[in-house]
């Protein structure tokens, strides 16, 4: 029990320290962009597992950003939901010079595609959460559920 409340309490704090590292360019970049905070930060941390990632790490893809028409860009295992089954997947990601990059492409991809345009109307954050999902944003069903979490376990909705 002991290693396991040690473990437990490691990843708890890689966690905190990640937020804590994160929330000005989080705050920054929504803040120029018209986004909530809390949104951003929190995807930021549930899709690069809280700067754990090998994309994150090693490609300072914070937002698993697919490739689309970057020029720039690595390939890497991925989960996806295909008619509601979970799948392994080989998908290319935009890979970032650094942080910022990978926070501002995405803020210009939220703000700038028709698509997420009800993100950026949003008027709450569990809103903008539900209007990232609906959007195609990401194809796991419990996506917005699973942003709305980490906003609320770490009460990141204050930064809003």
């Amino acid at each position: 029990m002991v290693i396991s409340r040690e473990a437990d309490r490691e990843t708890v704090d890689r966690k905190r320290e990640y937020l804590d590292n994160t929330t000005y360019l989080a705050v920054q970049t929504a803040n120029n962009f018209g986004l909530f905070p809390s949104v951003v930060l929190a995807q930021s941390a549930l899709e690069s597992n809280f700067g754990n990632s090998e994309l994150s790490n090693t490609n300072n893809n914070y937002f698993g950003i697919k490739r689309g028409n970057s020029k720039d860009y690595v390939d890497y295992k991925t989960t996806e939901y295909i008619d509601g089954k979970e799948e392994t997947l080989s998908a290319s990601f935009r890979s970032y010079n650094t942080k910022t990059e990978s926070f501002e492409d995405y803020a210009r991809l939220i703000t700038g595609a028709k698509r997420y345009k009800s993100v950026k109307e949003a008027g709450s954050y569990e809103e903008a959460c539900r209007a990232l999902q609906k959007s195609g944003y990401a194809t796991d069903p419990r996506y917005a559920e699973k942003i709305i979490s980490i906003i609320e376990r770490y009460e990141l909705h204050n930064l809003d």
